[in-house]
Order: C-alpha cells, then structure tokens, then sequence
C-alpha cells in the first residue's frame, strides 16, 4: 500500500500526490495493483469523485500498458540478435570461432529467456490490475444500489451514474487490452445474481 505519510503530506497538493504515485511505478517502489487497490480503498471512498484519482487510475494502467509494450520490443530485439548468432555460429569454420560463436548464442538465449520471464510477469500484473479495476467498480457499484434499495432512496444518482460512467470510459479506453482478459473477466466477476451487459 501507499505510505500514508506520503499521502498525508501530499493531500493538499493532488498534483504532487499523482507525480509521486508516477514516480513510485517508475521506481517499482510498488506495485500497480498497490496503487489500485489503495485507489479503491475505504480511505479514499470521500475522495472517489475527485479527478486526480481517476488520472491516478490512468497512469497506473498507463503504466502498465507501456512496460508490456516495451518488453515485447525488447524481447523482439533479443530474438532477432539469437537469431543472427545462430546464423554466425553456423557459418563458422574454425573451431576455436564457433566455441566462441556457440558461447555468444548461449547468452542470447538466456537474454531471451530473461525477457521473456519480464513479459510474463508484466502480463500477469496488467491482468491483475484490470481484474481488480473491474472487480472494486462492480462491488462499489452494487454496494451503492443494495443501500439504496434498503433505504428506499433512489439508485440513479449522480454519483452512481458518474462512477458507472468512470467504469465504462475506463473499459472503452483500454478495450484492447481488456478484450484479452474478457473470460476471465466473466468467469471470475459476473455470478448469477448480476446481469452480464
């Protein structure tokens, strides 16, 4: 979670407090579903339509987006030079030039098996900062209509309806990504008793 001190130093400022929880992504002082899962968090509920938590929110899943991306170039990068030394090593004649050459293919691999470590542990974040996204929306959303209906208050408000919005802008937003995580998604979030739209 976010040290409250920090939190508490910067909430006259939210500027400063979405530059610090950029500058904690950057400096994978925490993780993004920390920073989401706080987002989310019964200590923030007062704040929960205040904008610089939803460009907080943006960032983080920015973040995340942009380290996925970057690994796949990376690791792309990585595969074309083994296969360049694969290449080299072949057309080798001389032994003591292809024990080098085999030695050189060999720290390719393991640089290709080292982003591809990276790549699964940044999918495995992406995914899970979405499924929490999807997740904390759902149950704030639904906590909100199963006290209205208690209380015989109207459910349609407009802090219903601007954090219904919030979900919906998010999920368009970043459609690309949540399309791949759509089964688990369904599987995982939507019981029987809510309505699958």
């Amino acid at each position: 979670m976010l040290p409250k001190d920090n939190v508490q130093f910067f909430k006259t400022n939210h500027q400063l407090m979405c530059i610090m929880i950029e500058k904690y992504l950057n400096f994978q002082l925490i993780e993004p579903s920390c920073i989401v899962s706080w987002i989310f968090s019964p200590y923030m509920l007062p704040h929960f339509d205040r904008l610089y938590l939803w460009q907080m929110l943006d960032t983080t899943i920015k973040f995340c987006i942009k380290r996925c991306d970057r690994i796949k170039v990376e690791l792309e990068k990585s595969k074309l030079k083994l296969n360049d030394k694969k290449e080299q090593e072949a057309g080798a004649p001389d032994p003591d030039i292809a024990e080098k050459r085999k030695q050189l293919v060999q720290a390719a691999e393991e640089e290709v098996d080292h982003y591809v470590k990276l790549l699964e542990d940044a999918e495995r974040s992406q995914k899970e900062v979405f499924l929490i996204v999807v997740q904390r929306f759902i149950m704030i959303l639904t906590d909100h209509i199963v006290r209205s209906e208690q209380e015989s208050r109207y459910t349609q408000t407009l802090w219903f309806r601007c954090t219904r919005d919030r979900l919906r802008q998010t999920l368009v937003k970043y459609r690309r990504e949540v399309k791949r995580y759509m089964v688990t998604l369904q599987t995982l979030l939507f019981t029987p008793e809510i309505e699958p739209k």
